[in-house]
């Protein structure tokens, strides 16, 4: 697979990568993007429109803040789950769930608006039942969104994606401001409530369901979501690409959490005002995502990634020390490229990275790593806020994500290709002596190995690569032990749950994985097939 080097060329598969427009040519990705498009929106209009309405409803900086935890806290406490389900479930179903679960909380919302019902309290849990309809779909529109394209494409569906979300964040924004200056909170919430209208009307007239493949049957909701961060656990790039993730979130969450407070106390602005401050960190966005294609092929990913935490400390800098409205628009602008730049680039190596059978629920990782640290740091900033003072908070934020730049200098990442992730064909006939039902286990599979002179180093490096892939497809306690009779002679052993989950095992074999097991074949004794061996429990007492 190809890798990240520093001061080499982003990626090798980036140079293979379509047009930035290609997927624009399948019209049910238009359509798709479209619908995902109106979806962002009323996230948007909702977190914006509630963090003003909390404004007049409260004057607590932690209520500010909260505002925003209560629309993403559930993508960390659902959506893994969410992930698991977008894997097991026909995707199309559960979007309809999940968008309907979201106009029915914008609708209530509104009722309360219009009869002048709303308090801080239910302004927070209905954001909040908002968001968990949010987070339960988000991975299937994700997964949805870029598996009607090659995965060639994949880097610029995730641009275009990158467009369509931050578009919406800088019109959502602004229409948000606009109606709660012109008209009344509860226009907010029925406008919401007519994009999820719309989006449910394409779900059900536009989106064909899943086929059904017959074949094992599913894993349960533990067991999938145990199997997906499993696969990640034994992954260097995907776990690199989330601690990145996380810990340049986490630091620059202080600048949406605050910015309320930005605009009204620091910049004298209004509604209308703090939309244009989000609008001008959405138009950054939008420029940086049209030029990022042609970016990955010119400089490396890291390079990336720190030029973008630059350019964000940069302007949660100018929001805390300046009072200009045209300086912290100008900053704002160039926040939104480096947000663009740091996240669409890891959402990229997510989403390229992961074999099939797991992307669903990887991305859903990604997602509960970028909302549940945009929660928790909404909370932690609002509360050092209300005790340091708005200034020093936001001076504080950018320090961290300088900082973080050093804690995360010697991660690599990289981009996947379809070749490494594609499924294989297995060949490996299963010879039994006797039925196995699928409960049966534990599973420990043993292989033998003979390894000539000097061909140890390169016989460790790749058997220790494929017990890693073995560890990501479901195997537990893998291990390499050396003869003590015969200094050439190697077993492999690992155990797997149950006999089903050895079966999933092997359905899980990428291409790449396949490649690698044939290099280690040429030192495997004769027979070449691995021993398996079932769990025996005790003789039952009589």
């Amino acid at each position: 697979m190809t890798t990240d080097k520093q001061g080499a060329p982003a990626s090798e598969a980036v140079a293979e990568h379509a047009s930035f427009w290609a997927p624009l040519r399948h019209k049910l990705f238009v359509g798709l993007w479209l619908a995902c498009a109106l979806t962002n929106m009323a996230i948007w209009m909702q977190t914006v429109g509630a963090a003003w309405i909390m404004t007049l409803l409260s004057a607590s900086p932690l209520m500010v803040s909260l505002v925003q935890t209560a629309i993403t806290l559930p993508v960390f406490l659902f959506g893994l789950p969410g992930g698991v389900l977008a894997d097991r479930m026909d995707p199309r179903r559960l979007l309809l769930l999940t968008q309907s679960a979201m106009f029915g909380a914008a609708a209530v919302l509104c009722l309360l608006a219009w009869f002048d019902l709303l308090q801080a309290w239910s302004l927070l849990l209905f954001t909040f039942v908002l968001g968990t309809g949010s987070a339960l779909g988000m991975t299937a529109w994700m997964i949805t969104l870029v598996g009607v394209i090659p995965r060639e494409q994949v880097p610029a569906a995730v641009s275009l994606s990158g467009i369509s979300i931050n578009a919406t964040r800088a019109l959502g924004p602004a229409l948000a401001g606009a109606m709660i200056a012109w008209w009344n909170s509860a226009s907010v919430f029925l406008a919401i409530a007519l994009c999820m209208v719309a989006v449910i009307v394409f779900i059900i007239f536009r989106l064909p369901a899943k086929a059904r493949v017959d074949g094992l049957p599913p894993e349960t909701l533990y067991g999938g979501m145990r199997s997906g961060l499993r696969y990640i656990r034994h992954s260097s790039v995907l776990s690199s690409a989330l601690k990145q993730v996380f810990v340049f979130t986490s630091c620059a969450s202080a600048l949406w959490a605050l910015m309320p407070l930005v605009a009204k106390n620091e910049l004298g602005m209004d509604a209308g005002g703090y939309g244009l401050l989000m609008a001008f960190m959405g138009a950054g966005a939008v420029m940086a995502a049209l030029g990022l294609t042609s970016v990955y092929r010119r400089f490396t990913l890291r390079r990336l990634i720190v030029a973008g935490a630059f350019a964000f400390a940069a302007a949660t800098l100018a929001a805390a020390l300046s009072h200009s409205q045209v300086v912290v628009c100008a900053m704002l602008l160039l926040a939104g490229m480096g947000w663009m730049a740091v996240n669409a680039t890891i959402s990229t190596v997510v989403q390229t990275y992961a074999a099939n059978w797991v992307r669903a629920r990887v991305a859903s990782v990604y997602l509960l790593v970028l909302m549940g640290s945009m929660a928790v740091g909404g909370v932690l900033w609002g509360a050092l806020a209300q005790y340091l003072g708005l200034e020093d908070s936001l001076l504080l934020s950018a320090a961290s994500l300088l900082l973080g730049l050093l804690l995360t200098r010697g991660e690599t990442i990289a981009m996947g290709q379809e070749a490494d992730f594609a499924d294989a064909q297995q060949t490996d006939k299963l010879v039994l002596a006797g039925e196995v039902s699928h409960g049966e286990g534990p599973v420990c599979v043993e292989i033998s190995y003979r390894v000539g002179d000097g061909e140890g180093k390169e016989f460790l490096r790749i058997v220790y690569a494929v017990g890693l892939s073995r560890r990501r497809n479901g195997a537990q306690n893998w291990r390499l032990y050396r003869d003590l009779g015969e200094t050439d002679h190697y077993v492999e052993r690992f155990i797997v749950e149950s006999w089903l989950d050895y079966l999933r095992q092997q359905e899980r074999v990428t291409l790449a994985d396949e490649s690698l097991e044939r290099s280690l074949s040429r030192f495997r004794f004769e027979p070449l097939a691995p021993r398996r061996y079932v769990y025996q429990p005790p003789a039952e007492v009589f």
